[in-house]
Parts: C-alpha cells; sequence; structure tokens
C-alpha cells in the first residue's frame, strides 16, 4: 500500500475514532448530568427514596402539558359517544382519547429530553473530530514548516469551529459582526482549553517519534559506512 493512502487511513481512523470517543463523552456526561438533576442515581440502591424537590422538578415540567391534554380530551365531541375511532377516520380528535393524558405527558417530556441529549452533541463531536485528524495531518506532514502547521493545524481551528457552530444555530457567519458571540462565549472554554493542548501534545509526541527516527536513521547511516 502506498504511503499516501496509508496516511489517509490513519487520519480517517482518527477522525472516526476521535468523533465516536468525544460523542460518547459529552453525550454521557449530560445523560448523567440529566439523571442528577431528577435524582436517578445510575449506580446506587434503587430502593431509596429520591429527593422530594428534584421529583417536583419532574411534575411542574408535565403539568402544562398533562393539564392542556385533559382540557382538550374534556371538550372532545367524541368522548363516550359509543363509537369507534382511530387517530385516521378524518375527524379532529385529541391524543388524549387514544392516550392515558398522564402517561403521554411523561413519555413526552422524556422523548424531549433525551432527544436532546443523545443528539445535541453530533455536530460538535464531528467538528472537533475534524479538528483533531486535520491537526494530526498538518503536524505529521513533513512539506509543512512548523509556522504554518500552527497557522493551519491550530489558529484556523480555532476561527473556524465557532464559526461554524454558531453557523448551525443562526444560520448566519459573523466573520464582520458581533464576533464576541462567538468567540468569547463561555461554552467554547472547554474546548479553547482542550484543543490547546491536544494540540501540544499531538505536536510534541510527533516531534519525539521524529529526533528518534532520525536519530535511529543516523545510526544506521553511520553503521553502513564503516
Amino acid at each position: 500500500m502506498k504511503p499516501i493512502f496509508k496516511k489517509l487511513l490513519k487520519i480517517l481512523l482518527i477522525f472516526i475514532l476521535s468523533s465516536i470517543i468525544l460523542y460518547c463523552t459529552l453525550t454521557g456526561t449530560a445523560f448523567y448530568r440529566w439523571c442528577d438533576t431528577i435524582d436517578i442515581q445510575l449506580f446506587s440502591d434503587t430502593s431509596r427514596l429520591p429527593d422530594s424537590d428534584k421529583v417536583q422538578r419532574i411534575g411542574d415540567t408535565v403539568e402544562p402539558y398533562l393539564n392542556l391534554l385533559e382540557e382538550e380530551l374534556a371538550k372532545s365531541p367524541y368522548l363516550n359517544d359509543g363509537q369507534e375511532h382511530t387517530v385516521t377516520d378524518g375527524h379532529v380528535h385529541t391524543l388524549g382519547e387514544f392516550y392515558d393524558p398522564l402517561s403521554l405527558a411523561i413519555w413526552s417530556h422524556l422523548n424531549i429530553i433525551l432527544h436532546h441529549i443523545f443528539t445535541n452533541y453530533i455536530l460538535i463531536s464531528i467538528l472537533l473530530g475534524s479538528a483533531i485528524a486535520i491537526a494530526y495531518a498538518v503536524i505529521t506532514s513533513k512539506k509543512i514548516n512548523i509556522v504554518l502547521k500552527i497557522i493551519i493545524g491550530y489558529v484556523a481551528i480555532i476561527l473556524l469551529v465557532p464559526q461554524i457552530l454558531m453557523f448551525s444555530v443562526t444560520h448566519n457567519f459573523y466573520f464582520a459582526g458581533d464576533i464576541s458571540a462567538v468567540y468569547f462565549n463561555s461554552g467554547l472554554s472547554y474546548f479553547y482549553i482542550g484543543y490547546t493542548i491536544l494540540f501540544i501534545l499531538m505536536y510534541v509526541i510527533n516531534y519525539i517519534i521524529g529526533k528518534k527516527m532520525t536519530k535511529e536513521l543516523n545510526e544506521t547511516i553511520q553503521e553502513t559506512n564503516k
């Protein structure tokens, strides 16, 4: 296999693994925080009683939708009319006719929360995985000098990732507008710190490996010339 294809496969593998690890870490952390918010202890004794205030938060969240379902159900002209109805029978029905209002309200709440948790970090994981793969490709390239490596592999990523994240939310770029909302967002501090540490580590590791390989190559050449 040609070296260029090996390099591309390594870059692709790093992108996939980085994205998966980041997604699992971020999503797992968010899921754990949500469980803690409603006092679900995943690894503790299930027989214990939960915190009353945390349980009340669930009720406060579910109650408005539950009340709406019950109000619509009470006004339904098809309730207890002795006929069998379906959602697609051509009439305008309320969901309370086909589902228990309390069960549906709880299901809707859980569905929204879990959907948010398990989809919220897909984009950022892919972006950061791409950033790590690009940084790896740039750092390990022997044709790029150190200044360009820093500009392409670090500065460009630091500038572009927040813009892409903002665009995914607002569908607007802010290169000439109010950039403080993009680059000085407190939520990005972990990205700045984490990517800086990761970039430095990759550069140092690559430098050490390159230096070791150069030393071994020189020793081989010297032994050959003896």
